[in-house]
């Protein structure tokens, strides 16, 4: 067991992170009303709102995101958004790439249109994580959605730096909370 028992349910949009520097950023410019649930060491999840939407936010910490999902859906939790980074032979370094669920995804490139963010379609990452999530979200008949910033082109070596690469996602970010909050 990775989350505390909880004695209630969570709202069923969750965004998690394994990054908690990402999930502090996330909390503090994107989540309203939020309230603390949980906390242990880099493992946090906290509920809130979004345009009236109840979302929760978790920080993995270590632990693969995927490895939530099982206690998450206990919690009555039933869509799920990954934010985080990753590697790209084909996309310059600040793409961001989406990789998921069919309704979530479509959902996405709506908003994304929206607010004037351009998105990538994936069929597959190099990011063991969302790969993960993906398959383990399908087997328990989740909705997930990985949304991802390419931080390094492998086959350019250019890469965004460390402090770059936990503020400047904003975009993702906010693409996510827009996802689950309209």
């Amino acid at each position: 067991m990775l989350l505390p028992d909880l004695t209630e349910n969570l709202p069923h949009r969750c965004i998690l992170t394994e990054d908690p520097l990402r999930a502090k950023m996330l909390l503090s410019h994107h989540l309203e009303y939020a309230v603390p649930v949980y906390e242990n060491g880099d493992v946090f999840v906290f509920t809130g709102s979004y345009n009236g939407s109840g979302i929760t936010l978790i920080s993995t910490g270590f632990a693969p995101p995927a490895s939530f999902l099982g206690e998450l859906k206990n919690f009555g939790v039933s869509g799920f958004l990954y934010i985080s980074d990753c590697s790209s032979v084909s996309h310059p370094v600040r793409t961001v790439l989406l990789n998921g669920d069919g309704v979530l995804t479509t959902r996405a490139v709506q908003e994304a249109a929206r607010i004037d963010v351009p998105v990538f379609v994936c069929d597959s990452f190099t990011a063991p994580f969302a790969t993960e999530l993906q398959e383990r979200a399908a087997s328990l008949g989740l909705a997930a959605l990985s949304i991802l910033t390419v931080s390094k082109n492998s086959e350019s070596n250019e890469e965004i730096e460390e402090h770059e690469r936990i503020s400047r996602p904003y975009a993702a970010s906010r693409l996510a909370f827009e996802v689950f909050g309209n």
